[in-house]
């Protein structure tokens, strides 16, 4: 970029710098207009289905220590706005549990094989 230059010849100047430079420009905004990045993501799955652990996954309640949720573990899980709420019994004393786990963080278990989804 030319150092205290902002007229129309010295952005002529920038853009024949690089051949491609004006082509890429065009190419760019053809390819991105309409796809505008907002906060609203896709929803992956419905707002309420069953999910089951067949691998390691790991929660954490508050601040505390991470704590893996049993393999075979069957779960009710809901849709939240930035998460998923799941709930299950706890095999060891029949007691409800339930964790939430942030939308992304659940869809990359579900990719690595570690969660089963029911829809």
């Amino acid at each position: 970029m030319v150092k205290g230059c902002g007229n129309d010849h010295c952005q002529d100047m920038r853009l024949s710098a690089s051949p491609n430079l004006q082509e890429d420009s065009k190419m760019s905004e053809e390819n991105t207009q309409g796809n505008q990045i907002s906060a609203v993501e896709v929803q992956q799955y419905p707002e309420h289905f069953q999910a089951k652990i067949i691998g390691k996954v790991e929660h954490r309640n508050g601040d505390g220590p991470t704590e893996t949720i049993p393999l075979g573990t069957e779960m009710k899980v809901d849709t939240a706005i930035a998460s998923y709420v799941l709930s299950w019994i706890d095999p060891e004393d029949q007691q409800p549990e339930t964790a939430y786990l942030a939308k992304r963080e659940f869809e990359l278990y579900v990719e690595v094989g570690a969660l089963e989804v029911t829809i």
